[in-house]
């Protein structure tokens, strides 16, 4: 039963708000702290008290035995100047029997029924009828008297009502302790947290049509205003993220329409003329299959962009000669490109540590850029060049160039300087975003640098 209300009541301290757990965890914390100290205040007092009552018995023996002492022959323990000198203020008492029992004096106040016992001359502690006492008893012998037993006792009722008033002080003093803590403490405690109901509002109001709440962040810098520090960052990287998945997948939407809507077209011309008109049908089938061509470049670009995106992309590095595959894209470039002159003039042995596959596609990339844009009989180096730590890879053409303005503006998705131009050679505005992203992901660094009428000069640095 007892196991079965403390799961409830831990049940319910779990569900309790943080405020709560903190407030009652802080003020049992310092209940705790509290009793412990009174209990060592109370035990320290009962041992000072004991301490001065064991000198107050000790101080009466040593004055009862040099009585004894200095009467020797005349020694008479009947009479009352051997025990007056005994401090009755302090509750301190004295009885002398004789061997046989027989009391031979006593002060007034002993009214106490102690045994003569062993051990002799050792401080004792006892409660009898509610009362508490400190005794020693003491065995002399006398030539008068034979063997004579002393007993010195000290009454600690004083002591102990004191103690009691203490205790009573104590524990009413824990007990407003107790309740202010818990008052400040859970005042304190939700002004404290109040940047987390912030927070929690802030989150509440978010959604992906509304990314433009933020929490308002005051006070000192402790952990909570770095949570919502933290928090309105985290929500500026959303909003980021979800613009550029607008954008992208409008200007993806944008791109594919007119794919699409030129296919549609053909296959109406088709359906209509095509059937008996051989030149319609011809031209339907080439430009439907041009456009389904440039339809899935575009998707295996647009599925390449989104694996480059995702945090789990995976590279396939090994060591691989650069240069070996620089002249491997130059060779292949040269079978298929006839018009243009395609050079190396430098091309330094270094190993790298890279994704193959990914480094290749990249040079393609930019050699196919310049040869887009270079007119028939120009030139275009590919060289490498090891500079301290890194290589240096340069794609220079003699083409049309840049316009100063719109070269920051190259690596963006779907971006293309001369639209119809671009659109003519079948360009997408996906190749250069590309090549970025393969620099990026290998921590590498891509610049450009052209005039227009003169050429493009793009550059790749790679750590080795």
């Amino acid at each position: 039963m007892l196991s079965k209300v403390t799961n409830y009541d831990f049940k319910i301290f779990k569900s309790a708000k943080i405020s709560l757990k903190l407030t009652i965890v802080y003020a049992l914390m310092f209940s705790i702290v509290l009793l412990i100290l009174n209990a060592s205040i109370l035990y320290g007092i009962k041992y000072y008290l004991y301490s001065q009552a064991n000198k107050q018995i000790e101080d009466v023996k040593i004055m009862v035995l040099d009585k004894v002492k200095s009467q020797n022959d005349n020694l008479n323990l009947s009479g009352k100047e051997i025990v007056s000198d005994v401090p009755s203020k302090q509750n301190v008492s004295i009885r002398i029997l004789k061997g046989d029992g027989k009391v031979l004096n006593e002060t007034n106040e002993f009214n106490y029924n102690i045994i003569v016992k062993v051990p002799f001359d050792k401080t004792t502690y006892v409660k009898q009828d509610d009362k508490h006492l400190v005794y020693k008893s003491l065995k002399i012998e006398a030539k008068k008297y034979g063997v004579v037993y002393i007993q010195i006792v000290k009454d600690m009722d004083n002591e102990y009502d004191f103690m009691k008033i203490l205790f009573i002080l104590m524990a009413i003093a824990d007990l407003i302790g107790s309740i202010v803590s818990i008052l400040l403490g859970y005042s304190i405690s939700k002004k404290m947290l109040r940047p987390i109901d912030k927070i929690t509002e802030a989150a509440d109001n978010i959604s992906i049509n509304n990314l433009k709440g933020r929490i308002m962040v005051s006070g000192p810098d402790d952990e909570l205003k770095r949570l919502g520090n933290t928090f309105n960052r985290m929500i500026d990287r959303l909003q980021e993220a979800f613009d550029r998945q607008i954008q992208f997948v409008s200007d993806a939407s944008h791109e594919l329409r007119t794919p699409i809507a030129v296919i549609q077209g053909y296959s109406n011309l088709l359906d209509r003329w095509g059937k008996d008109d051989r030149e319609a049908l011809e031209k339907s089938i080439h430009a439907i299959k041009l456009e389904a061509r440039n339809m899935e470049d575009l998707v295996e670009k647009l599925l390449f962009i989104a694996k480059g995106n995702s945090p789990n992309q995976r590279l396939e590095k090994k060591n691989f000669c650069l240069n070996n595959l620089i002249c491997e894209v130059i060779t292949e470039t040269k079978l298929i490109d006839h018009t243009h002159i395609i050079s190396s003039y430098k091309n330094d042995s270094v190993n790298i540590f890279a994704d193959y596959k990914m480094m290749k596609q990249m040079i393609r990339i930019l050699i196919d850029n310049s040869i887009k844009f270079t007119p028939s009989k120009g030139k275009i180096d590919i060289n490498s060049e090891i500079e301290s730590k890194t290589v240096k890879i340069t794609v220079s053409d003699s083409g049309i160039g840049i316009p100063k303005d719109e070269i920051q503006n190259i690596f963006e998705r779907f971006y293309t300087v001369d639209k119809s131009r671009s659109k003519e050679k079948g360009g997408t505005g996906l190749g250069l975003s590309i090549a970025k992203l393969i620099v990026d992901v290998h921590n590498g660094i891509i610049n450009v640098e052209s005039e227009e009428g003169i050429g493009t000069k793009i550059t790749v640095i790679l750590n080795i």
